[in-house]
């Protein structure tokens, strides 16, 4: 658990106090020292490609301010990660069989595991928000059913938000903060969640649906009840340390049938004039909106219409 973790790494460092000046400077290497790095302008993601450690595949987020990195999930560990339940086998997405190890692009950072012949890609890729900014992480679990018979899915994506190092902040649905765990289906599934600074700016910004197949739940809970609970969690207590959930619950795969499942966070932007172009994919990148305008009137309309998404209604 998070805050067991923590409360060891505390202890470690209290004992290494008393030890040599060399020893405590060994132990008190920055814990993200290792893991696949990539960045933009705006964000720098970090993924455990440790596979002698828990969590691999789990990640952290921070803001790229040039000079320095803020983070915007847990930093001590990587604790924003995936559960898996296949035919009622429940377990993280770290400890699935690996079918290709962790690999990265520029724009992109990639694992593959397989659950009793399901095999799932996740995909962690900068893309855009609500303006043509690559400032979200598009966070996509690509299921495919490799077996001859059917198989039951379920997928939860676990977002571990840190503000300014607090992890107690309000998460936001529309005007209402929420400071105890709440769970969201059907109609009631926001289309997305944010959290304030002590400013009152927003500083995290999450999207709960992008492209694929639209969430059963939606859920504002406490990190270690989730973690602990996996899928027998239910809402039922304040929030201390908070967290987001997005699932998809008990989808049936036939043989060969693929599932994608994909939520965003990252940072809010507004802007009128920096909106997506209609149908623009949110991995073509910053020079997207150039594209489309050096390409012209005809050409925009042909992009448009062939790059068209069922994401668009929820951009």
């Amino acid at each position: 658990m998070k805050k067991l973790r923590s409360n060891k790494v505390s202890a470690v460092l209290t004992a290494v106090s008393v030890c040599s000046f060399i020893s405590a400077a060994v132990m008190l290497k920055p814990l993200d020292s290792y893991g696949v790095n990539i960045s933009n302008d705006h964000l720098v993601l970090q993924v455990q490609d440790n596979a002698e450690e828990s969590g691999y595949g789990a990640y952290q987020l921070f803001r790229n301010t040039g000079s320095s990195q803020e983070a915007i999930t847990y930093a001590q560990f990587f604790s924003s990660f995936a559960q898996i339940s296949v035919n009622g086998n429940v377990c993280l997405f770290s400890e699935g069989e690996t079918v290709r190890e962790l690999y990265s692009t520029d724009n992109s950072v990639v694992t593959v595991k397989n659950f009793g012949g399901v095999e799932i890609t996740q995909t962690l890729s900068f893309a855009q928000g609500n303006t043509i900014k690559n400032d979200m992480l598009k966070i996509e679990y690509s299921a495919v059913n490799k077996n001859e018979d059917n198989a039951m899915l379920t997928v939860r994506a676990v977002i571990d938000p840190t503000i300014a190092d607090s992890e107690s902040d309000a998460i936001i649905v529309g005007k209402a903060e929420y400071q105890e765990e709440t769970s969201f289906t059907g109609d009631s599934i926001p289309k997305d969640w944010y959290i304030h600074d002590d400013k009152g700016n927003i500083s995290a910004y999450g999207i709960v649906s992008d492209s694929g197949a639209a969430p059963d739940r939606f859920d504002i809970a406490d990190w270690e009840n989730l973690y602990n609970s996996r899928f027998s969690y239910s809402p039922s207590e304040m929030i201390s340390d908070n967290a987001a959930a997005v699932t998809w619950t008990d989808r049936t795969l036939t043989s060969g049938e693929t599932l994608i499942c994909s939520t965003k966070y990252g940072l809010y932007s507004e802007d009128p004039n920096e909106k997506p172009a209609a149908g623009n994919s949110p991995k073509t990148g910053d020079t997207a909106g150039y594209l489309f305008a050096a390409a012209g009137v005809v050409s925009m309309t042909a992009a448009v219409l062939t790059r068209k998404r069922r994401s668009d209604e929820n951009e």
